[in-house]
């Protein structure tokens, strides 16, 4: 396709003009310049325009300028090249910017979930301390309970041996025919009347002696007997001082109202004690002159 440059020309510049003509039109007009002929435009303003050779007056030679076609036909492949790579540029641009606030919000939840484990990671340094403490405790506990369970089961066994070694001694331990077992003592209740040293002397000949009242309990079953009997207490050494026949001194007593009286003025001293009787109560002492005869009980002691 061909057109006209200069519809107008401007002759103050220099024009290429083409002479000949290739036959192939495909071929760069530029490759050869054996056929261009450059004018120089010396036309100046208000002159006479130059002829041309070979041209008449009304007839001006058109010049024309023949574009390559090959080069035409690769714009629009290169410009649709350049604006898909345009297009590939600006969404990778786009694929950054948004990695890039993922990035920046990925690495804000990293550090908050950093601070956070942190925080648990001191919460649990504590609660192991803690815990340590605890354990150091009751390790510490465990060793004084073991100790006092040791002790108290060493203590538990002694006491066992020692029942034990009592039951053996209570079960191999018998009272003598008609005797009466209490507790630990054997009892023998005689109707024979005698006096106070006449009873201790007959119950030393059976290997025994008057009761010595050691419990509140004994003296219960002292009463049950429901009769005047001699007991094992007298003053008959020192007055006043009332002493057990085995010498020890007599610390609980169950004297009745108003005993010992020792007799008043009209009767010899009394330095005996017996059981009344008379007296239905738990203290029912009374002391009588040792020359009176009462019934007796002997008192015999297992061992």
């Amino acid at each position: 396709m061909s057109q006209d440059i200069y519809a107008k020309p401007d002759l103050t510049k220099k024009v290429r003009f083409q002479t000949g003509e290739k036959e192939d039109r495909d071929a760069d007009v530029y490759d050869k310049t054996d056929n261009v002929v450059i004018y120089d435009n010396c036309w100046i303003e208000g002159s006479t325009l130059p002829k041309l050779q070979d041209t008449t007056e009304d007839q001006q030679q058109t010049v024309s300028v023949h574009a390559p076609s090959g080069r035409r036909d690769l714009v629009r492949p290169a410009a649709a090249f350049l604006g898909l790579l345009c297009l590939l540029l600006l969404a990778a641009l786009i694929a950054v910017v948004v990695l890039l606030i993922q990035d920046k919000s990925l690495n804000t939840n990293l550090t908050r979930e950093r601070d956070r484990l942190q925080t648990s990671y001191s919460e649990m340094k504590t609660l192991v301390v803690n815990l340590t403490r605890e354990r150091d405790r009751l390790q510490t506990s465990n060793s004084e309970m073991k100790t006092l369970v040791n002790n108290l089961t060493q203590e538990t066994n002694q006491l066992q041996t020692e029942v034990s070694e009592l039951r053996e001694q209570l079960e191999t331990a018998s009272c003598p025919d008609k005797w009466i077992r209490f507790g630990n003592s054997c009892y023998s209740y005689y109707t024979v009347k005698k006096t106070m040293s006449e009873s201790q002397q007959f119950c030393e000949t059976h290997g025994a002696q008057l009761p010595i009242v050691s419990s509140e309990e004994e003296q219960i079953f002292l009463s049950s007997f429901r009769d005047n009997i001699w007991i094992g207490l007298t003053d008959e050494e020192t007055e006043g001082l009332w002493k057990w026949v085995d010498g020890t001194k007599a610390t609980t007593v169950y004297w009745a109202d108003g005993q010992p009286d020792n007799g008043g003025r009209n009767h010899p001293e009394e330095h005996c004690v017996h059981i009344s009787k008379w007296i239905a109560d738990i203290n029912n002492w009374n002391d009588l002159p040792c020359t009176y005869k009462l019934n007796c009980i002997c008192e015999k002691t297992l061992k």
